[in-house]
């Protein structure tokens, strides 16, 4: 996967709708990955992951944003 470095300039009213809105896909994946977890099996497994590295993506992009914005934060566990 090719990487590229994107600079954009936001105000703070889009800053905030974009955090919203990576909050709310990051909790959708979250909700799924729940969801999933009462599944067995080797499929189930591959969900869970699939799952899991959306969720973490999502994160990452998330602090990226933050760390940004207001400096590199302590990070809590994974989720």
């Amino acid at each position: 996967m090719r990487e590229s470095l994107l600079n954009v300039h936001l105000n703070d009213e889009q800053i905030e709708v974009l955090n919203a809105a990576l909050c709310a896909y990051r909790d959708h994946f979250s909700e799924l990955l729940e969801l999933d977890e009462e599944a067995e099996g080797p499929q189930a497994r591959e969900n869970n992951k699939y799952w899991q590295s959306k969720v973490h993506a999502i994160q990452e992009m998330i602090d990226q944003v933050n760390d940004s914005l207001y400096g590199s934060q302590p990070r809590e566990g994974p989720q």
